[in-house]
């Protein structure tokens, strides 16, 4: 009988239907991500009435969530790192 070797990698091989898969869904990420940072630009710090002020802490929140989930996915980081776009994780 043969022995057939398996070698699992953490992210799928190159040119595969799954790396095609995962490379479109990191692409949607980092769009999602200067969605998310446009939408912040604009929000204001503050909501409510001038009486009662409350912090809108919503957009940069998102903004931080969407960095954090950028950060492990290794497909989303090698992208902005090929295209020298990676401050987009401290903005």
């Amino acid at each position: 009988m043969e022995e057939i070797m398996v070698t699992e990698t953490a992210t799928p091989i190159r040119g595969t239907d799954a790396y095609c898969r995962q490379r479109r869904l990191a692409f949607a990420l980092i769009e999602s991500l200067e969605q998310a940072i446009r939408i912040r630009s604009q929000a204001p710090m503050y909501v409510g009435s001038a009486d009662d002020p409350m912090e809108n802490t919503g957009p940069w929140d998102r903004v931080c969530q969407l960095q954090d989930r950028i950060r492990q996915d290794p497909l989303a980081m090698e992208t902005l790192a090929a295209q020298k776009r990676l401050m987009l994780l401290t903005a």
